[in-house]
């Protein structure tokens, strides 16, 4: 793993990124370059393909291409990657064309994508079976005993995890002067995962294997960086405490209240014939309301009411108990349906946004009533209360849809992780991501 603006990436989806996006830009140039009509000679050609090759890559981010279902399923990974060259080429010329007069027919547009798809098919093709090899592995060493071991050597095995166990020592062993940094060596390893934190540390092994350059990890921080949550068990307060959380920093949450006013302000005029549409759908399909507000709990544990398109019947808590929605919930009405699995119900909350109530990406706002049950049974639920809450989040976007509190405990696991982790960089990439889940929700983990 690497951190790019405190956010932990693959190193082999960083390397597969750079060379796909050298691949889509050079297919795209060589297209533009031969076809493309341009007062501004060879400088005219750069414009024509750098713009729709930039967006081609950033939609293949946006429609999860680089995640590990989609790099491991050939379908998932042709469609998605389809739409984004498709996209990104269509948006890209239609963008060159308006800004910079350059023409583009849409037969040669059609070409470029075609070129790109083919391009980054091929890149794809033949970095899997190169990533596969385990000289290109990232080759740990673990240091402990018994079940603290297994779990390690299980987060390896998750799809898409590019490193590989190439040897456990005992703590006892490890402890031995010298012993460690040779039996890394003769490993070749680059890092080293400290599996029994209860245990007497090796130090001096350690800190001679850190002198080497190779890389120390305790098993929560391995595990963290590896799944994208917390191991909610073994969590303590420490973690949060010494959290190095770029996004706390005065400058991150300024820039984040300034982003999250700039793209609520263009969202409610650019969605407006959406939401006028909505509540028109809505009024024709049920009686009662268009809107609906509920209290849920925010940034501090403050109360606030947000508002939602009304998607249930008007009797759904008709006993005043507050009941957790199914999926499939019989109180949901057809538009109300449509709503939820596009994720149009929760538009209005942009006001909430704009009111500075909420942002747009955080752990999602849940009901006084919910959390004060759920609170009590988890561990550390209040933490996540330390952020604003959000429209989208880390964990709408690793986790599928959920009312229950094993639901709420899987993605209590994703909100901690954000809470302890967020960035600026990790909320553009969880709204890039939140195009993923609206269309296609039953690919969210």
């Amino acid at each position: 793993m690497m951190q790019v603006f405190g956010h932990s990436v693959r190193r082999s989806v960083l390397i597969l990124g750079a060379i796909e996006a050298t691949m889509v830009y050079t297919a795209i140039f060589l297209i533009a370059t031969l076809v493309v009509q341009s007062p501004g000679g060879p400088s005219g050609f750069t414009t024509a393909a750098t713009l729709p090759a930039i967006l081609t890559v950033t939609f293949m981010i946006a429609l999860g291409v680089y995640e590990p279902d989609a790099r491991v399923d050939m379908p998932t990974m042709t469609e998605r990657l389809s739409i984004a060259c498709v996209a990104g080429v269509g948006l890209g010329f239609t963008i060159v064309y308006i800004m910079g007069n350059i023409w583009v027919s849409p037969f040669y547009a059609i070409a470029c994508a075609s070129f790109s798809y083919a391009a980054v098919v091929t890149a794809r093709f033949l970095f899997s079976r190169i990533l596969r090899a385990e000289p290109f592995q990232r080759r740990i060493l673990i240091i402990g005993e018994g079940n603290a071991v297994t779990d390690t050597i299980t987060i390896t095995t998750r799809t898409g995890c590019d490193a590989h166990v190439t040897g456990v020592m005992p703590v006892s062993e490890a402890a031995q002067r010298g012993k460690l940094l040779s039996r890394a060596k003769a490993l070749d390893a680059a890092e080293i995962v400290v599996a029994n934190r209860q245990a007497p540390l090796p130090h001096a092994g350690l800190l001679d294997c850190k002198a080497a350059g190779i890389r120390i990890f305790d098993s929560l921080d391995f595990g963290e960086n590896e799944t994208g949550m917390v191991d909610l068990e073994n969590l303590y307060p420490a973690r949060f405490i010494f959290s190095k959380t770029v996004g706390f920093a005065l400058w991150s949450m300024t820039i984040k209240r300034i982003l999250d006013i700039f793209v609520s302000t263009i969202s409610l005029i650019i969605l407006s014939p959406v939401l006028l549409l909505a509540a028109l759908a809505i009024k024709i399909d049920s009686k009662g309301p268009v809107f609906y507000s509920q209290t849920r709990v925010g940034l501090g544990g403050a109360h606030y009411d947000i508002f939602k398109f009304r998607s249930m019947r008007t009797d759904a808590e008709a006993d005043g108990q507050a009941v957790w929605a199914g999926e499939n919930d019989p109180r949901i009405t057809r538009v109300g349906r449509f709503l939820r699995a596009t994720r149009i119900d929760e538009l209005p909350q942009i006001w909430n946004i704009l009111k500075g109530e909420m942002s747009l990406v955080g752990p999602r706002p849940e009901r006084p009533f919910f959390v004060q049950q759920l609170t009590e049974e988890l561990p550390y639920y209040d933490e996540r209360h330390r952020v604003k809450p959000g429209l989208t989040g880390w964990a709408q976007i690793n986790y599928r849809y959920g009312a229950s509190k094993d639901d709420s405990r899987m993605k209590l696991r994703y909100d901690l992780y954000y809470a302890k982790n967020f960035s600026i960089f990790l909320d553009i990439i969880i709204l890039m991501k939140t195009i993923r889940v609206v269309l296609w929700p039953d690919g969210v983990r």
